[in-house]
């Protein structure tokens, strides 16, 4: 029985879908959260366990786990955007972050108790408008890409430590203004991607569409940090607070 090709053409198609288009099998569950005003914006946020490390557009801050104000940093020059914690020092994706083309992109590393700048790494070859989330896994960091527009492909870029450039992964989605938000949970061997939408996602570390499944929050998201093994710190901006969630998957 020979198929007619307009119909085998669609079937084609619906098979190519990513997994994303799927039922919502996520969604955050609220814990507690924490009031830190913020002039310019939350844009990254980090743990250790012991301190939460927050950045708006162009300073850093640290809090204990209950939110009270320790230490702040000079204002900074560029864009500063997510952050994350890694062997006892910060590492921040900073850019110009312009519209029309940023020829900046680096990764600044704070030492996270003075927030002296101990390193830049020019990572400016792999991005073309703001270096956005950053994560780490294995003695790898990713950052990912953020844009002005929802008409770009989520774009994560794998690096060395010394950040060497490895590997160039198209995520298929399309965040609004790109990735905003990048955790690696170990215990899944899995990221979780934040947009700047109610929207967020967790797929594979090879970044197989198949695996690629979605959830979605009651408020806008930003960057993302992991507590432990249950709880995750998201930066809430609209409302200027940090939130402690635990994700659920539908039933549970």
């Amino acid at each position: 029985m020979h198929m007619h090709p307009i119909i085998q053409s669609l079937l084609l198609s619906l098979a190519s879908l990513p997994a994303v288009l799927s039922a919502q099998q996520l969604r955050l569950q609220h814990i507690r959260s924490l009031s830190i005003p913020s002039d310019d914006g939350q844009q990254g946020v980090a743990t250790d366990g012991k301190y939460l490390y927050v950045q708006n557009t162009q300073q850093l801050f640290q809090y204990n786990l209950n939110g009270k104000l320790l230490h702040a940093s000079s204002r900074l020059t560029l864009h500063h955007g997510g952050i994350a914690w890694v062997a006892g020092k910060l590492y921040c994706a900073v850019s110009g972050c312009d519209p029309t083309g940023s020829p900046v992109q680096r990764v600044h590393v704070y030492d996270p108790t003075t927030f002296q700048l101990l390193q830049q790494h020019d990572v400016s070859r792999h991005f073309s408008i703001c270096a956005g989330g950053i994560a780490y896994r294995r003695n790898h960091f990713y950052v990912a890409a953020s844009f002005f527009d929802n008409d770009h492909m989520d774009t994560i870029v794998q690096f060395t430590a010394h950040f060497n450039h490895v590997k160039t992964y198209q995520v298929p989605i399309r965040s609004p203004f790109g990735i905003q938000g990048l955790e690696y949970l170990p215990d899944s061997d899995q990221f979780q991607i934040h947009s700047h939408g109610k929207d967020f996602y967790r797929i594979n570390a090879r970044f197989d569409q198949a695996s690629l499944v979605r959830g979605k929050a009651a408020f806008d998201l930003q960057d993302l940090t992991r507590l432990d093994n249950q709880t995750l710190l998201i930066n809430h901006r609209d409302a200027a607070k940090l939130v402690f969630v635990r994700v659920l998957t539908d039933g549970r």
